[in-house]
């Protein structure tokens, strides 16, 4: 568990790549529009936790040493990314269709974000649930 906390270069490249990435869409949709960059800066944060946190969480919990190229940082944030979308994105189709239709609620009376950002912190808050329960098993008992 401890392991999730340490960063090594290829995470650091990857949360550099982000940061850098984001910085450079922010100011470029304040320059040509007339929004307010804090618009722009809460859309990226909010992507970035419902559409990659999730995944990283797994990700470095499970997979920290997959690679499928010789540019780890990338492959680290395309298995996140997609990890994401196979968890965060399903089981928010799943709460969108059985409350709309099981429960008969319109879609407008809770936010789609807040639903959205739920389920991530329920996603990464598994992942962390599994990883203890794994290794508490195959810690021998004093």
């Amino acid at each position: 568990m401890n392991k999730f906390l340490q960063f090594n270069k290829n995470d650091r490249t990857m949360w550099l790549g982000i940061l850098g990435f984001s910085t450079i869409f922010i100011v470029l949709m304040s320059l040509f529009t007339t929004t307010s960059p804090f618009y722009y800066a809460k859309r990226v944060l909010i992507t970035l936790f419902i559409m990659f946190l999730p995944g990283y969480s797994i990700t470095k919990l499970f997979f920290d040493h997959l690679e499928f190229t010789e540019y780890k940082a990338l492959d680290k944030f395309l298995v996140s990314f997609f990890f994401s979308i196979a968890t965060v994105q399903t089981l928010y189709f799943i709460s969108t269709y059985v409350r709309t239709y099981a429960f008969n609620v319109d879609e407008e009376m809770i936010s789609s974000n807040a639903i959205a950002i739920a389920i991530a912190v329920f996603v990464t808050v598994a992942a962390f649930g599994v990883k203890f329960y794994l290794n508490k098993k195959n810690t021998p008992a004093s």
